[in-house]
């Protein structure tokens, strides 16, 4: 009977243990599972990070390629405006104030440039309801620039270089609206 008793012991507790064995294994899969879920989702965010810098990259390079071709045109109409003669009426540019957008970090910059023979005297930012108000009050110290270079031929800001190359791209808009026909 004691030995019947202890075999019966035996048995439970070896179930008892297998049991609990079998529960802890699917336990450690389903949190396996769960890991893995998670690993994928940080796969695909990564992914989804790494597209959205890369267009934000090949968009940079636009806006830098523009920002040149746009300083190329100015410099070769400084240099024709500069063998014309320096008479008030023969200025490239006409006096008064104009509007210019471009695109920015964030959306539309909208600026003002006001002229006065010849020289760029004021820009002021109309519009930029897009852009996030940290880069663009960086980006605003290309203006300064400009109108010491008294030329959209100048270096962006560094940490804001959308929203400066903004600035300086719709300065041009404005300066192209701004010529002597």
């Amino acid at each position: 009977m004691r030995v019947l008793c202890l075999l019966l012991i035996l048995a439970a507790v070896i179930g008892y243990n297998s049991m609990q064995k079998k529960d802890t294994q699917d336990q450690v899969t389903r949190e396996l599972t769960q890991v893995e879920k998670r690993v994928d989702a940080l796969e695909e965010q990564q992914k989804e990070i790494l597209a959205a810098l890369e267009e934000a990259a090949q968009n940079q390079e636009n806006a830098n390629a523009q920002a040149e071709t746009g300083a190329k045109e100015n410099t070769s109409k400084e240099d024709a405006a500069d063998s014309e003669a320096t008479d008030a009426s023969e200025n490239f540019y006409k006096d008064g104030s104009y509007t210019g957008s471009a695109q920015g970090f964030g959306g539309a910059i909208e600026v003002q440039v006001t002229l006065k023979d010849d020289e760029i005297t004021d820009i002021q930012v109309t519009s930029a309801s897009g852009e996030d108000s940290t880069y663009l009050s960086q980006a605003q110290s290309v203006i300064s620039s400009i109108i010491s270079a008294q030329s959209t031929d100048v270096d962006t800001v560094s940490g804001a270089t959308f929203s400066s190359t903004g600035i300086i791209n719709a300065v041009i808009d404005a300066l192209g609206k701004a010529e002597n026909e």
